[in-house]
């Protein structure tokens, strides 16, 4: 059985989108129950020369626009500055969430034999379609899902790994448990 470019780039996607989102839900949740202030959670980053949280997500946001805007020869969409505001996060969450959802697989046929430029700040260079998704696309996007789970946790947020992998269903009936 093979699957689809679509197949593997869309789904996971708007799955982590969905486990960002329901994150600022649990980052506004914890900061009403310390009395943290929005602005030390949004704020909060796992080293200096990190993204803070709500910079992974509004930075994780466009990245994915890019990203798959290239992968269907599309223009991107401008990058978007996002507010540090659990609203302002959320809206661009779905924002994102749209934008992979009006697309179709067909959109995206044939992009693991493409070749992508890439320029820096990450990388400079030529890359063959199914390297770019496989060695860039998704490492990067699990990456900013990852570190914003980091970020929740080192403040002491109780989210664990159940949370990272968010809302799973079996497509042959039920939800996992």
């Amino acid at each position: 059985m093979s699957f689809s470019v679509f197949e593997i780039v869309i789904p996971g996607m708007l799955h982590g989108l969905n486990v960002l989102d329901d994150y600022v839900g649990h980052a506004a949740s914890f900061s009403q129950s310390t009395g943290l202030s929005p602005t030390d959670i949004l704020g909060a980053r796992l080293a200096p020369d990190m993204l803070s949280f709500a910079e992974q997500i509004g930075v994780l946001c466009n990245k994915v626009e890019a990203h798959v805007a290239k992968l269907a020869q599309r223009e991107p969409p401008e990058p978007v500055r996002t507010d540090p505001t659990y609203s302002a996060l959320r809206a661009r969450l779905a924002a994102t969430t749209g934008f992979l959802k009006g697309l179709m697989p067909e959109d995206l046929a044939g992009a693991e034999s493409h070749t992508f430029e890439l320029s820096p700040p990450i990388v400079r260079g030529w890359f063959g379609g199914q390297d770019y998704i496989t060695l860039l696309v998704l490492p990067d996007f699990y990456f900013h899902v990852a570190t914003a789970h980091d970020i929740l946790r080192h403040l002491g947020a109780p989210v664990g790994k159940r949370d990272y992998l968010g809302r799973l269903y079996q497509e042959s009936g039920g939800d996992y448990s």
